[in-house]
């Protein structure tokens, strides 16, 4: 009897345990050249959990991603948490390439859940994502290294914004020479969307925005806006629908 109820346990950890973890799901990557990074890609899949949807289009040189979600639980998540997008390019040690964006620190984000992130054209979250768009950090086999999204570089490129329906937008650009992938040899790409729990409060780079728990933001020489305090975060709290997704990307290649 003891025998049955252990293994009757054991079946109930497996169970959960593949309930917990997110299924890797094929891709198939969109053709498109030339192309302008100011252009917007359309998002073709949902991921159920989250309801963050994402779409993912190549050319020889770039991979471009768009993220866009209107989910306030997703929203706070990604703005309190920032995002972490790992590439695992085929051949290559997994994970071995990551992009982290928006870089919050983990001392500001009890500050940003006072931000009123549910009203799109609110001066305080403007200037946040401002400051969010200024930089990234961007890790590879060399360790972590601080992005500045302000110069233009032919590199990566990152941005995020939120419009007056209160949809959120991230685009992203990486160059495939960063990944040592070529586009033409290619044919499959791992890649996960998580959000990011640790490792920008550990990567030692802090963000151009300072946050005060006072209901402020400074930015530069100090100059303070007030933000609206409670709304968001006491409506929309837990973390059952964080965003997890695991894709096997096929990368598209010209006719």
């Amino acid at each position: 009897m003891k025998t049955i109820r252990n293994s009757w346990s054991l079946l109930l950890l497996i169970a959960l345990g593949a309930c917990s973890s997110s299924k890797t799901m094929p891709y198939e990557s969109k053709w498109n050249a030339p192309f302008s990074y100011v252009d917007e890609i359309k998002p073709d899949q949902q991921d159920q959990r989250s309801r963050l949807r994402y779409g993912i289009i190549n050319d020889e040189q770039y991979v471009y991603i768009t993220l866009k979600t209107k989910d306030p639980n997703t929203i706070q998540n990604i703005l309190t948490s920032g995002l972490k997008i790992a590439f695992s390019p085929d051949g290559q040690k997994k994970e071995a390439y990551a992009l982290t964006f928006p870089v919050v620190m983990k001392e500001d984000r009890k500050a940003l859940r006072r931000i009123e992130t549910d009203m799109p054209n609110s001066l305080g979250l403007d200037l946040l994502l401002d400051s969010y768009n200024k930089e990234a950090v961007w890790k590879d086999r060399d360790g972590q290294h601080l992005i500045d999204l302000v110069r233009p570089d032919g590199s990566i490129k990152s941005r995020i914004s939120m419009d007056k329906n209160g949809e959120l937008t991230e685009q992203i650009a990486i160059p495939f020479a960063l990944m040592n992938v070529n586009a033409r040899e290619t044919a499959m790409m791992g890649m996960s969307i998580k959000v990011d729990g640790q490792s920008s409060s550990n990567s030692g780079f802090s963000p151009r925005i300072g946050i005060g728990l006072g209901g402020g933001i400074g930015m530069g020489g100090g100059m303070g806006v007030g933000i609206g305090t409670g709304g968001y975060n006491s409506r929309y709290n837990g973390n059952d629908r964080n965003v997890d997704i695991r894709l096997e990307v096929q990368l598209a290649r010209a006719n």
